[in-house]
């Protein structure tokens, strides 16, 4: 009998591997077992997972065993619809882009190296919010340490490029090279676990090529693109225009790609204030196991206000959802 694990249960599965705290691998491994399927092909999995499971817990006790005396300051704990983390060679203008976006405290200065360890920021869209992580620089011969879980924990990376700089060019690709030898590769589409040992693991992700506004800029512009375009999405950006700032979190929100769902309680009004954030792609099913654990086994109908559908429109609960859906569940 096939094991027939779940997309949750591989995600899971992910987290776990990328985890650096107790507190997540913890986390991590209880969902994995509440998406393991319970029958008897996988018996011998379940006992694997009870044990790690039980030496989780022990670890995150008061006076149990931890990982590391200190806490590792490149681990940032995800919060908001999704975490995006910057890459970047010095002074091409991270610092600008979250202290432009977040009320993050960034040092924004003229020399090289002036962010030591990862800052993240909230930067708010519509109704909900997405973090934002500036970190240290890298070049073609340092990669501070750390650094690459942050990478592959992020749910979307974007590579930051210096427009006015002769070398804008070897600066992508020190970018790009560091990622493809830690076997990760930027995207158009969706996140993609690797489904062979050597394998990239696919992150969304795009090269913002800042400073647009200084001379000559448009023509490294087009030279970027000529090299890159077939590589990696390329968005130019002046972080001193007000407009072209102000159209960064839409991206962003595209980036990590979720939806917004808002939950109506059958006679009542949708609650617009607080949606559930999906992944892209999720059906009733998936909202129902999101509004609360268990419930996905209860449901019987649905009623969806939205996109493709008249209002209040019956839909199988393995519809697909669409960005400001309202849902009605019935059990």
């Amino acid at each position: 009998m096939a094991l027939n694990l779940t997309p949750q249960y591989h995600e899971a599965d992910a987290k776990y591997r990328a985890a650096k705290t107790p507190e997540e691998k913890l986390a991590a491994l209880e969902e994995m077992w509440r998406e393991l399927p319970k029958h008897k092909s996988s018996e011998k999995m379940q006992a694997e997972l009870k044990k790690k499971l039980s030496a989780a817990r022990k670890a995150v006790q008061p006076g149990g065993k931890k990982d590391s005396t200190r806490a590792d300051p490149f681990h940032i704990p995800r919060c908001g619809a999704g975490q995006i983390a910057l890459i970047g060679t010095p002074n091409v203008g991270k610092s600008s882009i979250v202290g432009g976006l977040t009320n993050a405290h960034v040092k924004i200065t003229d020399y090289p190296f002036a962010t030591p360890m990862p800052l993240p920021g909230i930067v708010p869209y519509e109704d909900i919010q997405i973090q934002l992580i500036d970190t240290p620089p890298v070049t073609a011969e340092i990669v501070p340490p750390g650094l690459p879980g942050l990478w592959r924990s992020a749910d979307a990376l974007i590579a930051v490029a210096d427009l006015s700089s002769d070398s804008v060019l070897e600066d992508v690709e020190t970018c790009l090279n560091h990622l493809a030898e830690r076997r990760i590769e930027l995207t158009d589409g969706p996140r993609e676990l690797p489904d062979e040992a050597e394998a990239p693991l696919k992150v969304p992700g795009l090269v913002l090529a800042n400073k647009l506004d200084v001379p000559g800029a448009s023509h490294n512009l087009e030279v970027l693109r000529e090299f890159f375009a077939t590589r990696v999405r390329i968005e130019p950006l002046s972080t001193r225009d007000a407009d072209q700032m102000a159209r960064l979190p839409e991206l962003f929100f595209e980036l990590v790609r979720v939806i917004r769902v808002y939950a109506k309680p059958p006679g009542k009004k949708p609650d617009l204030d607080e949606p559930f954030v999906l992944p892209l792609g999720s059906d009733v099913h998936e909202l129902a196991r999101k509004v609360h654990r268990g419930l996905e086994h209860r449901i019987k109908s649905a009623r969806l206000w939205g996109h493709g559908v008249a209002d209040g429109q019956n839909v199988h609960l393995d519809h697909i959802l669409h960005d400001k859906d309202i849902a009605e569940l019935h059990a």
